[in-house]
C-alpha cells in the first residue's frame, strides 16, 4: 500500500489500481498554507466571550437525533423559551421535499414570524434549484429568514458524490449569488469543513465571500476535531477573511460531541475569532449529539461576568429551557453531566455539614438584620460544594440521606423539606441514619417525608 495524491491534490491511499482519498486532518497534518500552531490560548478573552453569540440548532440538527418530530405547539412553546432566555438566532429547517415535515417547518416559520420577531430563523439549503425554490418559499413566510447555503467538501465526500472541486465551486457560486439576488441573507457553509484541506477551504471561502455571503460557517460534521484543530481552522479562515478585505465578516462554529471535544472546540473556535457557536439543549443530535447549549453558555456567562461584562442570557431561565426541550423530544435526563439530575444533589455528610453551617451563618445574619450579608451567605451555602449555583440557573439544591450521610445530612434534608431541623430529636436522626446505612441506599422524597412526619 502506498500513498499519493488524487487529481484534486488530496492525499490518497493506493490499493491495487484504485485511489482512495484521505480526508485532511486539521488536528495534526502539516500544510504550508496553515502551519500547525505551536501554542494555544487557554481560553477566549473576556472581550471575545462578551461578543460571542449562540445559534440554536435545537429545532433542526437536534431533531435529527430523536425518534419523533415534535408537534407545532410544543416547538413554538420552545421558541418562546428561547426568546425569554435571550437566544436571537435559530436554524429551523432543511429542504426535504414536499410532505408532512415540510409543512410543519413552514408552519413553524409562520408562528415565529407572528409571535417571536426577535429571533432570526435560518434554513439549510443544498446547492440545487429545488432547494433554492424551497428557501424562497420559506422567505415568503418569514421576512427575516436567512439561508445556510452549503455543500460537502471533504475528499471522501467528493469521491462518493462524484464531485470535483470545480463542480463544488460552480454550484456554490450560482446558488449563493441567486439566493442573495432574492434578498435572502446567506451564510456560506460547508459540510465536513474539518476534513477539508486548506487549499480547498481557501477556494471555497473566496467563492462564498465574493458571491455575497455575509457570514461563513465552519462545520465539524462528524465531531472529529480536537481543540487544536478547531483553533487552527478558525484562525486560518479568519486570516482569509482579512486577506479578502472582509475583516468584520462573522464566523460560525458548528460542532459535534463524537469524541467529547465539543465544548473545548467551541472555546478554541471563539479564541481563534469565531463569533457564534451552534448549540442544542442537552447536546441532543445525530450520533453522539451536538455542542451542548448549557455547557457553552455556562462557561461563556462565567467569562463575561469575570471580565466585568453583562451576561448575554437570562441564566435563571436555563434549567427550564433545557428541561422543556428534553421532554419535548423524549430524551431522559442523565443522572450525571452538566445540569444532570444530580447536578445539585448531595447526601455526603462532609458536604452537607458545610452547607448546613453556611445556612446557619445566614440565619444569624438575618437575625442581626444584616440582609445583604444573609444573601451572600445563602449563595455561599449553595456553591460551597457546587460550581453551579442552582438558583442562578432556575433550580434548587437537593439533599438525600444515604450510607455516606451524617447528622448534618438529615438536618439539611429536613430544612429543605420546609421543616425546622432543630425539632428533630437526636433519636430520630439516629434512626434515619441507621435505616439508610442498613439499606445501603439513598433515601429521598416521600420516603424521607414519612420519617420527618413522625418527628
Amino acid at each position: 500500500m502506498t500513498t499519493g495524491t488524487t487529481s484534486n491534490g488530496a492525499a490518497a491511499t493506493r490499493t491495487g489500481d484504485s485511489d482512495v482519498p484521505v480526508d485532511f486532518n486539521w488536528n495534526s497534518e502539516p500544510d504550508p498554507l496553515s502551519p500547525l500552531p505551536r501554542t494555544l490560548p487557554a481560553e477566549p478573552t473576556p472581550e471575545q466571550a462578551a461578543n460571542a453569540e449562540v445559534l440554536s440548532e435545537c429545532l433542526r440538527d437536534g431533531l435529527q437525533g430523536v425518534s419523533r418530530y415534535p408537534d407545532i405547539d410544543a416547538m413554538l412553546k420552545y421558541v418562546e423559551l428561547l426568546d425569554a432566555f435571550g437566544v436571537r438566532s435559530a436554524t429551523v429547517g432543511i429542504h426535504t421535499g414536499a410532505g408532512t415535515l415540510d409543512a410543519t417547518m413552514k408552519e413553524l416559520l409562520a408562528g415565529m414570524a407572528e409571535h417571536f420577531p426577535n429571533i432570526v430563523p435560518s434554513v439549510l439549503s443544498v446547492c440545487t434549484p429545488a432547494s433554492l425554490k424551497w428557501t424562497a418559499e420559506c422567505r415568503e413566510i418569514h421576512p427575516k429568514l436567512e439561508s445556510v447555503v452549503f455543500m460537502g467538501s471533504s475528499p471522501v465526500r467528493r469521491m462518493v458524490q462524484g464531485w470535483d472541486m470545480d463542480f463544488i465551486l460552480r454550484r456554490m457560486e450560482a446558488t449563493i449569488s441567486e439566493t442573495v439576488a432574492l434578498g435572502i441573507p446567506v451564510i456560506g457553509g460547508t459540510e465536513h469543513t474539518t476534513q477539508t484541506a486548506p487549499a480547498d477551504v481557501r477556494a471555497i471561502t473566496r467563492v462564498q465571500v465574493e458571491n455575497g455571503a455575509y457570514r461563513v460557517a465552519v462545520a465539524d460534521t462528524i465531531g472529529i476535531a480536537r481543540p487544536v484543530g478547531a483553533y487552527r481552522l478558525c484562525s486560518f479562515i479568519r486570516q482569509l477573511l482579512d486577506e479578502l478585505g472582509t475583516p468584520d465578516m462573522k464566523l460560525d462554529w458548528h460542532g459535534h460531541r463524537d469524541t467529547g471535544n465539543a465544548l473545548g472546540n467551541a472555546m478554541m473556535a471563539i479564541a481563534a475569532g469565531a463569533n457564534r457557536i451552534h448549540v442544542v439543549s442537552r447536546g441532543v443530535g445525530e450520533r453522539s449529539g451536538n455542542a451542548s447549549l448549557e455547557e457553552v453558555v455556562l462557561n461563556l456567562a462565567a467569562m463575561q461576568a469575570e471580565g466585568g461584562h453583562p451576561v448575554s442570557w437570562n441564566m435563571t431561565e436555563l434549567l427550564g429551557l433545557i428541561s422543556f426541550y428534553q421532554e419535548m423530544v423524549d430524551v431522559p435526563t442523565a443522572d450525571h453531566g452538566v445540569l444532570g439530575k444530580r447536578y445539585s444533589y448531595t447526601s455526603s455528610g462532609i458536604h452537607t455539614d458545610a452547607i448546613l453551617k453556611a445556612n446557619a451563618l445566614a440565619d444569624n445574619a438575618r437575625k442581626a438584620g444584616d440582609f445583604p450579608l444573609e444573601q451572600k451567605l445563602r449563595e455561599m451555602a449553595r456553591v460551597v460544594y457546587s460550581a453551579v449555583d442552582p438558583a442562578a440557573v432556575g433550580g434548587t439544591y437537593s439533599v438525600g440521606v444515604s450510607q455516606w450521610s451524617g447528622t448534618s445530612s438529615v438536618k439539611l434534608a429536613c430544612l429543605q423539606s420546609g421543616r425546622d431541623p432543630e425539632k428533630l430529636t437526636a433519636e430520630r436522626v439516629d434512626q434515619i441514619l441507621a435505616y439508610a446505612k442498613s439499606e445501603g441506599r439513598e433515601l429521598e422524597g416521600e420516603e424521607l417525608e414519612a420519617w420527618f412526619a413522625q418527628s
